[in-house]
């Protein structure tokens, strides 16, 4: 059996490597002719996997190390009888602890009060619900905007988004959709940027174009922007960057413990449909490291693991020098650990 893989999943020899042929690319790159006889290809978000890329191929199931699917045409896959695969939930720890720590900074840096914040969550899924959930155990008032449960679910109080102002953070969770009752892209205009107090923080760790740039640039100069997905990555708007208080290269769900846990789930899952042989899955150390927490409040501590306020000013420096390095800079984002460690 022939697996073709991004190159920039991590474990992916250790996993794969004992179930055939397996051909490393990069992902941004794969075309058509690097997958015409492969069997099985496992992907990141940067590979757009639809007709262009598997029409006439041998490929029989795909697995993205991802818990988004913008990137797959699902509907294609499904009618050529292609099995696809998301590990979903894999970075639900990693996003929800990046947002805590995001908060943690710009109240160290006053951007935020320090205490009695009301937060705005936008798309209450996996990760917008462990979100709300430890923003509410921090002492913060939480506002829930999710429509497609509220429609789903007799119980789930929502507030339409329109009403959503007088806010000290609004958080968006949402999946990139363009079709149906209720389509994310640029989901987050002048609208809903104009109702918003000043100051008020937006953070987006979903996909770039659920908010429109253009429209932030023009009508959300009030706001704090804290970004980790951009429009048009990789190939990202360096004036937005530069005013965001918090910018990062679409980091937000990556943890080393995240990582292990989507390579571990498409792994799984592929032995559950049968397409690779079990063997005894490769033990991965990871690593574990101490702080002294001694007498530090709750921001102190969550910032000695992470401090996306270091990221920014990475990321600032690295692509006014070379406005393409984005990807580099992405792939380079390796040790970041969660709290357990």
């Amino acid at each position: 059996m022939k697996i073709v893989a991004d190159e920039d999943i991590f474990w992916v020899k250790d996993y794969f490597g004992h179930s055939g042929e397996l051909i490393l690319k990069p992902g941004r790159m794969l075309c058509r002719q690097d997958v015409i006889d492969a069997d099985m290809l496992l992907v990141r978000s940067v590979t757009p996997v639809n007709r262009e890329l598997l029409q006439n191929t041998k490929v029989k199931w795909v697995g993205t190390a991802t818990i988004g699917t913008d990137h797959l045409d699902i509907e294609w896959l499904h009618s050529q009888g292609i099995r696809w695969h998301s590990a979903i939930g894999c970075n639900a720890i990693a996003v929800t602890e990046y947002v805590i720590n995001v908060i943690a900074a710009l109240q160290q840096e006053s951007h935020l009060p320090m205490q009695h914040l009301r937060v705005g969550i936008v798309g209450v899924g996996q990760i917008g619900a462990r979100v709300a959930a430890q923003l509410q155990s921090l002492g913060c008032e939480i506002l829930l905007c999710d429509p497609l449960r509220a429609e789903s679910e007799n119980n789930f109080k929502s507030i339409p988004l329109n009403e959503l102002c007088d806010v000290d953070v609004i958080s968006l969770h949402v999946p990139l959709t363009r079709q149906g009752n209720h389509p994310t892209y640029h989901l987050i205009a002048k609208n809903i940027l104009k109702k918003q107090k000043k100051h008020c923080v937006l953070i987006n760790t979903s996909r770039g174009s659920v908010i429109d740039f253009t429209e932030l640039k023009h009508y959300g100069q009030h706001l704090q922007w804290c970004l980790d997905v951009w429009e048009n990555e990789p190939v990202i708007d360096l004036s937005v960057l530069q005013q965001a208080v918090i910018a990062t290269p679409h980091i937000a769900g990556y943890s080393l413990q995240s990582k292990h846990r989507a390579i571990a789930m498409l792994y799984q899952t592929a032995v559950k449909d049968q397409f690779i042989l079990p063997i005894s899955e490769p033990k991965i150390e990871l690593p574990t490291f101490t702080v002294d927490f001694d007498n530090a409040d709750w921001q102190e501590q969550v910032l000695a693991i992470y401090d996306p306020r270091m990221t920014t000013k990475q990321m600032k420096a690295a692509l006014k020098n070379d406005p393409m390095c984005f990807d580099l800079l992405r792939k380079s984002f390796i040790d970041r650990s969660e709290y357990t460690s």
